[in-house]
């Protein structure tokens, strides 16, 4: 039942048709609920998306399609109404109001089902584990992002290919959350219960802040930028070791896996630093900031390896995309994408990287 009304006052919110006790209605559901903030975002994003205009070849077809039902006798009765008149309102008489209402709830409705068979369809096929029944799980898949609010009124905003886990009972004696991929943090300030994140290389606690963690397990770092406020960094292979950030720093730490691989290929230790603290990147057009840039929907890279930005260009365009060539790889990219689809930013970066590309469906094949 609950899901039911979930479901209708949603409706009711997109048509700008829901009162004020509804929308608290509504707060309070996805507070009990913040694993259906996903399909939330989705559906706002969806219901955003401005409609085509009809075009002459769309009228042509319909009214194409009229005539055939016509000559299939359906509407051979010229009396009857004309299934043109039926189909849509008439001026008088159409409630805007219950039009808009009911095109939200066919949205929800649409989604919904598009949703429950892409993740019946996927759990089939990947039988992933199930999370723990006294647990939140909040994901993003590749190509996607999504904007949580937490029990205590903490914001996250989780960039593509992210998942974010706490208990059932945050908030009640701990504000405790495990992060695996991209997350931009603005936490409710609260000194008895501090706000622990934990990711698989650091551990962070804040009291009150704003601020970013990049820690997915595929990339060479996990980063933590600190936008205002103060956090404390521990690094796990080095316990006693607490790093504070001040506004402004990032501090960035060399994954395990990326450790272990540069002793083995050299066979002496890593020479490397393990941990480094270096100032937030601005940038010089507009004065933003690179590292929490992608929360505006933009992706910014200075100076970044081949290798590295393909990483984000999958992440972000739910892509696989293969170097076949080292020199290509190592080869450092500079620029931004916001509304450009993957073939216009692999062409953009072709003006200035010296390769070609092949492209089978989601697959990307990258050589000279």
């Amino acid at each position: 039942m609950s899901q039911e009304k979930f479901w209708i006052l949603l409706s009711k919110k997109l048509a700008q048709e829901a009162s004020t006790e509804e929308l608290q209605d509504l707060e309070s559901m996805i507070l009990e609920h913040p694993e259906w903030q996903f399909a939330i975002q989705n559906l706002e994003d969806l219901w955003k998306l401005k409609a085509e205009q009809p075009t002459q070849e769309g009228e042509d077809a319909y009214l194409l399609h009229l005539q055939r039902l016509k000559e299939s006798q359906l509407f051979n009765n010229e009396t009857e109404t004309n299934p043109s008149d039926a189909y849509f309102f008439d001026n008088e008489t159409r409630n805007p109001r219950w039009f808009r209402w009911m095109a939200a709830a066919a949205a929800v409705l649409v989604f919904t089902l598009g949703a429950y068979w892409l993740f019946q369809s996927r759990d089939s096929e990947e039988a992933a584990p199930l999370a723990r029944a006294d647990q939140n799980v909040i994901s993003t898949r590749p190509g996607s992002k999504s904007k949580v609010q937490l029990p205590d009124g903490s914001i996250v905003w989780l960039n593509a290919g992210s998942k974010l886990t706490y208990d059932k009972q945050f908030g009640k004696t701990l504000r405790e959350v495990e992060l695996t991929g991209e997350g931009y943090f603005d936490v409710v300030k609260d000194p008895s219960k501090p706000f622990l994140i934990h990711t698989k290389t650091i551990d962070i606690r804040v009291l009150g802040t704003v601020f970013n963690v990049k820690a997915y397990p595929e990339d060479k770092t996990t980063e933590t930028s600190l936008i205002r406020g103060s956090v404390e960094v521990s690094v796990k292979d080095r316990p006693n070791d607490k790093i504070i950030l001040s506004p402004n720093e990032k501090l960035v730490v060399q994954n395990h896996r990326e450790q272990e691989a540069e002793k083995i290929a050299s066979k002496r230790p890593a020479i490397r630093p393990e941990i480094l603290i270096r100032p937030l990147r601005y940038n010089i057009e507009d004065s933003t900031l690179v590292e929490t840039v992608w929360v505006e929907n933009r992706l910014v890279f200075r100076e970044e390896t081949f290798s590295d930005l393909a990483k984000r260009l999958e992440r972000w365009y739910n892509v696989f995309i293969e170097i076949r060539d080292p020199e290509l790889a190592d080869m450092k990219l500079s620029g931004t994408f916001s509304d450009e689809t993957i073939d216009e930013a692999l062409q953009a970066l072709t003006f200035t990287a010296p390769f070609k590309y092949e492209r089978v469906n989601d697959r990307i094949f990258v050589h000279k």
